[in-house]
């Protein structure tokens, strides 16, 4: 994610050239900084300016990944999606011309909470200004270990499979297959390289390719992981074995936001998938495939406000998506806002024109 995660120093004693710090001041800074990376390009120049020429950041710490100098260097305010941010700061400790401080940060879009973090981290003056030199944020979302890894030989090959899979979750399904076929030449032993072609062909209704690349990903289940051999399962042709088989690989894997949002989306049941998906949603509260898939299962419910909310997350995160108008799309109709809905669906068009049936669905309104 882009919010800055920075290495904390046990060493910043020193440097006594600049005016001893007050708390008011640090504590000041540090809710000005961090509250004010909202709103896109509005936040880009007070976030570098916040921060040290010679910072080190810290990526995700919960897995294991090693600190790193900061750079400055092609930052653009698309990541800065949220539109407000709540900082409380808990303790600062005062030494010198630098402070190390404690807080939690929670991110909103609308009245939602989307991230919630705790902080620690190093504030000092440089150039006659107070900056981020070291800072540590830990997201509870990042606490989430129950998802579907996948089982490869790959090196690096994590980024590509979750690559596939948000396209997947988003109907992008000529990149899910593109990403698959490439997945499936790197490793030609690895099942679940197969998951971009067998929803391609499910989506497309094509009987024959899927009998066939479901085949082969289940004669290499050997090397795959419980989960993973029954999510393939999941795409066999008997519906009621099918879903089973995805009932089993949620319970092996309860974090995956995939298995819980193809799930769902068989439930009729709206509050049972509701409540399916909310776990989802507890754990990864900006994920395009769960607030999509919840924002349908309100609607079908007639909550449209709550359907709103869960469609306005997924659009500031990911406005480049087609699927957001489609759904949007859709969302406009059941409000019976024809023109509204009309716009939607050609601007689906219009990101992806390969979005014909969207196209279609703008026309036939």
């Amino acid at each position: 994610m882009k919010k800055l995660i920075l290495f904390i120093s046990l060493a910043f004693m020193g440097g006594c050239a600049n005016k001893a710090l007050t708390e008011q001041q640090v504590k000041d800074f540090v809710i000005d900084h961090l509250e004010n990376q909202v709103n896109y390009d509005e936040a880009l120049e007070g976030f570098l300016n916040g921060v040290s020429d010679n910072a080190v950041t810290w990526s995700n710490p919960v897995w294991k990944n090693t600190p790193r100098e900061f750079n400055k260097e092609g930052w653009t305010g698309e990541g800065f999606y949220e539109d407000s941010l709540v900082v409380e700061v808990h303790d600062i400790l005062i030494a010198g011309d630098n402070s190390h401080v404690f807080g939690t940060a929670k991110y909103f879009i609308g009245d939602v909470v989307t991230a919630y973090r705790n902080f620690s981290g190093l504030v000092g003056q440089e150039n006659d200004r107070l900056v981020w030199k070291r800072f540590l944020g830990i997201d509870n979302s990042n606490l989430a270990k129950g998802f579907l890894w996948p089982s490869n030989n790959i090196d690096g090959g994590l980024s590509p499979y979750n690559d596939m899979r948000f396209a997947m979750m988003n109907l992008n399904n000529q990149e899910a297959l593109r990403l698959s076929d490439s997945l499936v030449a790197a490793d030609p032993e690895w099942a679940t390289a197969h998951l971009g072609q067998l929803h391609s062909y499910s989506m497309s209704d094509n009987k024959d390719k899927m009998s066939e690349t479901l085949e082969l990903a289940l004669s290499k289940c050997d090397g795959a992981s419980t989960a993973e051999q029954h999510f393939i399962k999941s795409y066999m042709g008997d519906k009621a074995e099918g879903r089973r088989h995805l009932e089993l690989a949620m319970m092996l894997a309860p974090d995956d936001p995939m298995i819980r949002c193809w799930y769902a989306w068989g439930e009729k049941d709206n509050d049972l998938a509701i409540e399916l998906l909310q776990h989802a949603w507890d754990r990864l509260p900006e994920n395009s495939g769960v607030n999509n898939m919840i924002a349908y299962k309100y609607m079908n419910k007639g909550d449209m406000e709550m359907a709103a909310k869960h469609l306005e997350i997924y659009a500031r995160v990911h406005p480049e998506l087609p699927n957001v108008y489609d759904t949007y799309g859709d969302y406009y109709v059941k409000l019976g806002d024809i023109e509204k809905a009309k716009e939607s669906y050609m601007k689906a068009y219009e990101l992806d024109n390969n979005w014909t049936a969207s196209k279609e669905r703008s026309e036939a309104l």
